[in-house]
């Protein structure tokens, strides 16, 4: 029985609701023995020291099933929640579960916005969005399960990756950008974090869209940004666009080259056609960036391999 569900409060709310709902409910449903008795459960726990044990075991989900999913293990953590790798119970198909079991009713309303902007996009580079379910009386989003190592985690083992190597993620990138920015989307959070590196098939797959926007207007606002990744309009409140993206991904590239994302600076004999690309992605005035109605920032980046490197293909060289 989920007792933050049976005093219809958040799990966020704080001792003092719970009270108030508890003390309104046992009024309003005075004259039904099996829910006051319910009611008088719940408070006796969460209106008490005992709050914390129970919150502890309630978010202890690793091996129980939720509908049609079991939850296998942690893959990461942080203020919103918990994401897991899970798989089908009937096939044993495996998926991610995004669990935000931390967050407010208005942020469940971004998770929910987050599940809408990629309900029906369909891209190699993307994570198919599966199902919406619910987990101890909080939102989770089912997704494709995506393997592969993270850009961040990446550069934290080999701290610089090769300046072609950072093209060929970069023109990969902008392939998955092209198509969600067609479609309307907006990522807001392109970061090395949420960049996922299949190796061996030299894949590049874009996770992450709660900081998403669908079609943003002037009056959009965004969500949050990441520091150092996101552009300068973004920090300043405003929308996310296009061009926004396109920032954070060269931010993303200083970083994978093993620059300096604080100062904007590239390592020494980083090709200068590659200096001159990322220069074009990370100016403070997102009019000056390129966009999409001027230039095919995928023949772009190919150009630039071939002239930095004499080739436009590595044929799925090692990445190191």
């Amino acid at each position: 029985m989920d007792l933050y569900g049976v005093l219809e409060c958040n799990p966020q709310a704080s001792d003092e609701v719970l009270k108030a709902a508890y003390d309104a409910l046992v009024k309003l449903h005075s004259g039904d023995r099996k829910r006051v008795k319910e009611l008088n459960e719940a408070n006796a726990i969460l209106c008490s020291d005992k709050r914390k044990e129970y919150d502890e075991a309630r978010l202890n989900v690793k091996g129980k099933v939720f509908g049609n999913y079991r939850i296998l293990d942690i893959i990461a953590e942080g203020g919103f929640g918990k994401t897991y790798k899970a798989e089908t119970v009937l096939h044993r198909f495996p998926v991610c579960i995004k669990h935000a079991f931390n967050i407010s009713a208005h942020d469940e309303q971004i998770l929910v916005e987050e599940a809408k902007s990629v309900w029906d996009l369909r891209h190699y580079g993307i994570p198919a969005m599966r199902d919406i379910i619910n987990i101890n009386g909080t939102l989770a989003l089912v997704m494709s399960y995506i393997p592969g190592i993270t850009l961040a985690n990446i550069v934290k083992d080999k701290k610089r990756l090769h300046a072609e190597d950072v093209c060929w993620i970069t023109e990969r990138v902008l392939n998955i950008l092209l198509y969600i920015h067609r479609h309307g989307v907006c990522h807001g959070d392109v970061k090395p974090q949420n960049i996922i590196i299949q190796e061996e098939s030299h894949m590049v797959v874009l996770v992450d869209y709660g900081l998403s926007q669908i079609r943003p207007s002037a009056k959009s606002g965004n969500k949050g940004y990441t520091p150092y990744f996101a552009a300068p309009e973004q920090e300043a409140g405003g929308p996310v666009i296009p061009e926004t993206d396109f920032y954070g991904l060269g931010m993303s590239m200083i970083f994978a080259l093993g620059g300096d994302v604080e100062l904007k600076k590239v390592p020494e004999k980083t090709p200068e056609e590659v200096c001159q690309f990322i220069k074009k992605l990370i100016k403070i005035d997102p009019m000056a960036r390129p966009r999409w109605e001027k230039e095919n920032l995928c023949q772009t980046i190919s150009d630039v391999r071939q002239e930095a490197f004499g080739r436009r293909e590595t044929k799925v060289k090692p990445l190191w």
